[in-house]
């Protein structure tokens, strides 16, 4: 089945092209791993200390929830750089900062960066919005209630890494049968719970479980400083709500990203980056819902392989170079309520056509994404 593309749309997309965007922006390709190591650790010392004070300033006063929404925001962000590391993993630059950003956030948040090799897929021209892309529903196409679940499930996020590193991991040393479901079904970052991942490589096999031990062996020493009074349960609780605050703020990002059109067949890179959205509008605010350049996304998807701090350049050049009814300019969308109400109402419109996909059971996030 095809996309039904609108007229407008279609006629811009037969006329673009990729290679005139992409000599647009020569010289924008080079990351610069200086920049990725100064925003991320500042990030990180702001989150810490936010959360921190939290405790002296108290949960419930107006100082102690500014705080609190502080440490959210600078989690969020650090979260977001595992998106870069996916996309930059094969340049030798990025080796030293994969490893720190690993030990210094995605160990202790327990999403280690394994969890991520995926993403590749939803860049894929004939994996992206298939069965195959971990990242990918067609949510337009299905019931509001899917929307919904995605919205919800951050409530249980915080659950995931104690239940997967502190309990599953270590019984799969045990039982080989565990170890195969536990790569299939609980080691990527998807929103489809049907998702099946792959088991590592030969070469990845210790690798993978070097991360695996890690993270058990954070779980069982938070475990542990609770149980002997060291931590306060207080901050636990303050932990689990920031978790699920952070993953509630990327659900939302998540459902604006795409428009979530496709039919499951594979996609061309112009059809991708018309089914995926950019947020060029207030990019003060967009920093925070979508941090690390993720509200350029249809950017992304048409030049995955830009350096987030060059997105802003690049959307410029574009904008100025390609012509005003470019397919490129149609992806924009005024902010994150316009395409969550786009969405929802697409999803409404299908509900009352009764043209909604068979594949209408709930999607949910088992451990959140930044697609």
């Amino acid at each position: 089945m095809a996309i039904p593309w609108e007229p407008e749309l279609e006629r811009a997309m037969r006329r673009f092209s990729v290679k005139e965007a992409h000599d647009l922006l020569t010289g924008l390709f080079k990351p610069r791993i200086a920049v990725y190591w100064s925003d991320f650790l500042l990030s990180a010392a702001v989150g810490a200390l936010a959360f921190w004070a939290v405790g002296p300033l108290g949960g419930l006063t107006v100082a102690g929830a500014l705080a609190f929404v502080v440490s959210v925001l600078a989690a969020y962000r650090c979260f977001a750089f595992i998106h870069e590391i996916a996309h930059f993993r094969g340049k030798q630059s990025f080796g030293p900062f994969r490893k720190g950003w690993n030990l210094l956030f995605g160990i202790p948040m327990m999403v280690p960066v394994f969890m991520y090799e995926c993403h590749g897929e939803h860049h894929n021209r004939k994996l992206y919005g298939t069965r195959q892309d971990a990242e990918y529903l067609p949510l337009a196409r299905m019931a509001p209630a899917n929307v919904v679940g995605i919205l919800i499930t951050p409530l249980i996020v915080p659950l995931f890494g104690p239940y997967r590193f502190g309990i599953v991991t270590p019984l799969s040393w045990f039982v080989p049968k565990l170890r195969f479901y536990l790569y299939r079904n609980l080691s990527a970052l998807k929103i489809d719970i049907d998702y099946r991942g792959r088991q590592p490589t030969p070469e990845e096999k210790w690798n993978w479980r070097l991360q695996e031990a890690a993270c058990m062996a954070w779980v069982m020493a938070v475990a542990a400083l609770l149980a002997t009074g060291t931590v306060p349960i207080g901050r636990l609780v303050q932990w689990y709500a920031l978790f699920a605050t952070v993953a509630f703020v990327n659900s939302l990002r998540l459902l604006a990203a795409h428009r979530y059109i496709g039919d499951e067949e594979e996609m061309s890179i112009v059809e991708q980056m018309m089914d995926t959205v950019n947020h060029p509008r207030s990019r003060a605010l967009g920093e925070l819902w979508a941090p690390v350049g993720l509200r350029l996304h249809a950017l992304h998807h048409l030049m995955p392989g830009l350096p987030y701090h060059n997105y802003p350049t690049a959307h410029a050049r574009l904008v100025a170079g390609l012509p005003a009814d470019s397919a490129y300019r149609l992806t924009e969308s005024r902010g994150l309520a316009a395409s969550l109400g786009r969405l929802w109402r697409e999803c409404r419109a299908h509900q009352r056509a009764g043209t909604l996909l068979e594949r209408t059971r709930p999607a949910a996030p088992a451990e959140g994404s930044a697609a």
